[in-house]
């Protein structure tokens, strides 16, 4: 194990930049960012049949799951902050998904996490545009 640990890292590139640049490349980084982000905004909406908020809470939570199963990143702030980021999103579809029935502390708790959600994902992306200012294409 020491042996290979001492040859590097699993990511390909020779610098971190490159190793976080195809990494987001590889996984999709950018649309599934986009595609939480876009989650986060529809959930808890006032107004909407109970059917209908568990149906936008219930993708929130497989989105979620899904961009979760793309960590760890080649680094390790970045891999923090979107860990962070995706377990709170899904804290919050779960509990917007029960506050279907009307709970209203539940969907106050559910707009809380979507709070720290949209947080932590703006970091992430900040921390992922440091690492990649200075490469050619630096976009995921």
């Amino acid at each position: 194990g020491l042996v290979l640990a001492a040859c590097g890292s699993t990511f390909p590139g020779n610098t971190l930049a490159e190793q976080v640049s195809g990494w987001a490349k590889t996984t999709g980084f950018s649309a599934q960012v986009s595609t939480v982000q876009g989650d986060l905004r529809r959930i808890a909406v006032a107004g909407q049949s109970p059917g209908s908020v568990r149906t936008v809470c219930d993708v929130l939570e497989t989105d979620v799951l899904a961009a979760n199963q793309n960590l760890p990143t080649p680094d390790h702030a970045l891999t923090t902050f979107l860990s962070d980021a995706y377990s709170a999103a899904g804290t919050a579809g779960r509990d917007c998904f029960s506050s279907a029935g009307g709970s209203t502390r539940l969907t106050a708790a559910a707009l809380a996490q979507r709070t720290t959600a949209r947080r932590d994902l703006i970091k992430a992306l900040a921390r992922y545009d440091s690492l990649t200012v200075g490469l050619a294409d630096g976009s995921p």
